[in-house]
């Protein structure tokens, strides 16, 4: 009875052992290739990148130059200019020439008489006239176009401003995408040697068909996250080329640069700064001067006019060498009752200096506010942006050790599979967080109005 148990328990053991040797089916996976990027037929070099490689400052001076959207903010400062040019006007002398050709002819019993009456030739006068006296009111008027046009001239430094903060901004974004395209044909290529590692130990009977198919799978879901990766760069691309107004078929490299650090030790030093800086000031200020003077102006809406003339005529016989008379000429305009009109533009002008004052106070505060917000951003973003690298270095060993313990056989390929996962967030987020830094010293030197290029 005892060697009949053994023997059953012999075979049993055999039949595990055989069982055990037999090597599973091979898994029906396929492989997942890499598609071509599609691309934007490429169109004529554009001039103003020489090199083919577009650096931020390049980027910069082609939108300023080149943005349309700059054009109606010019416009705006040519036509101050034109009204200062009006009103300066008033303040020279002008001058005039007039010109009268008659011939009188009678019929009937007219009395010859008559004719003393009539002006028979040619006749001309030229006169100069200039305003003496008006209470300053006229140059008031000039003092406070002046000051509008310093308004709209920091109208376009500040526009100026905006366009190269999204200039840059989109050129750093365009440079993560491209960094982050790298990172993911670096994840499609670890994804690969694992699915070779998987394959491998299948074959010598070490690993399961469902390693294979895992790590198929994770390899064709790197190669999706890959194709977005690229669609995300040429979209951002396109982007940045309407932001300088070029064609999008310029072909062109983006730089690997990253916005240099500001340096300012102080936060004071930056409020300091932007204070004196910021058009959004200057405008506030400029906005200011223009008040004073128009509520100058309004006090002497009605004032007494004095103005001058010095005028030369001529006529027949002798036209226009003989016969001639000259004259000077004093007009003065003393209004008596004008039904409130000064009064009322006095009231009028004491609102807008005392909303212009408002203004600079609102601007001052948008300033403070605006360094704060942005020295901030950048402190937290260089913070973020180096534990990142020591969560990437993290992950790189955590993969190394995943795969070591795979290949002695004591660990999980799924271990595998979560720490390039990780290492994939871990390298996606050090990716973002260094373009972040970028930007967002960008936006403090807009801040703190380094990037005011009137």
């Amino acid at each position: 009875m005892t060697a009949r148990i053994v023997a059953a328990l012999s075979m049993l053991g055999c039949v595990c052992i055989v069982a055990a040797q037999t090597q599973a089916p091979p898994p029906n996976a396929k492989d997942t290739s890499i598609p071509p990027r599609p691309m934007v037929p490429a169109g004529a070099a554009d001039t103003t990148i020489s090199s083919g490689t577009l650096t931020a400052s390049d980027a910069v001076r082609i939108a300023i130059a080149r943005q349309p959207t700059l054009e109606a903010v010019r416009q705006a400062v040519i036509a101050a200019e034109g009204r200062i040019t009006q009103l300066r006007a008033s303040l020279l002398p002008h001058f005039g020439l007039t010109g009268n050709y008659g011939s009188t002819r009678y019929f009937g019993n007219e009395f010859r008489a008559l004719d003393l009456n009539y002006i028979n030739g040619s006749s001309g006068a030229a006169v100069v006239t200039q305003l003496l006296f008006d209470a300053n009111h006229s140059s008031d008027l000039v003092r406070q176009s002046a000051a509008l046009k310093s308004v709209a001239v920091q109208d376009l430094a500040r526009a100026k401003a905006d366009l190269t903060l999204q200039v840059l901004v989109g050129y750093y974004l365009v440079g993560e995408a491209h960094q982050l395209v790298a990172v993911n044909e670096r994840n499609v290529e670890n994804r690969d040697s694992q699915l070779q590692l998987a394959v491998s130990r299948f074959n010598s009977g070490l690993g399961g068909p469902d390693d294979v198919l895992t790590a198929q799978t994770a390899k064709g879901d790197a190669v999706v996250a890959l194709v977005q990766a690229r669609t995300t760069e040429d979209t951002a691309r396109m982007s940045l080329m309407q932001t300088l107004g070029v064609d999008p078929q310029t072909p062109f490299k983006i730089g690997d640069e990253g916005a240099a650090p500001v340096i300012i030790n102080k936060y004071d030093d930056f409020v300091t700064l932007a204070l004196s800086r910021r058009p959004e000031v200057l405008r506030a200020k400029a906005a200011i001067d223009a008040a004073k003077f128009g509520a100058r102006a309004a006090k002497t809406t009605s004032a007494p006019v004095l103005s001058g003339s010095l005028n030369v005529n001529s006529s027949d016989p002798g036209f226009p060498a003989a016969n001639g008379t000259y004259g000077l000429g004093l007009l003065l305009t003393v209004p008596v009752f004008d039904g409130n009109l000064t009064a009322g533009a006095v009231k009028e002008a004491q609102a807008v200096l005392k909303s212009a004052q408002s203004d600079l106070a609102t601007a001052q505060l948008q300033v403070r506010t605006d360094v704060s917000q942005a020295y901030l951003a950048v402190r937290g973003a260089e913070q973020q942006s180096e534990l990142s690298k020591t969560n990437v270095d993290n992950a790189k060993e955590s993969l190394r050790i995943a795969e070591g313990r795979y290949k002695s056989g004591v660990g999980l390929f799924l271990d595998i599979i979560n720490a390039q996962a990780a290492l994939l967030t871990a390298e996606t987020n050090a990716a973002t967080a260094l373009a972040e830094v970028s930007r967002q010293r960008a936006t403090l030197e807009r801040a703190a109005g380094m990037l005011t290029n009137p």
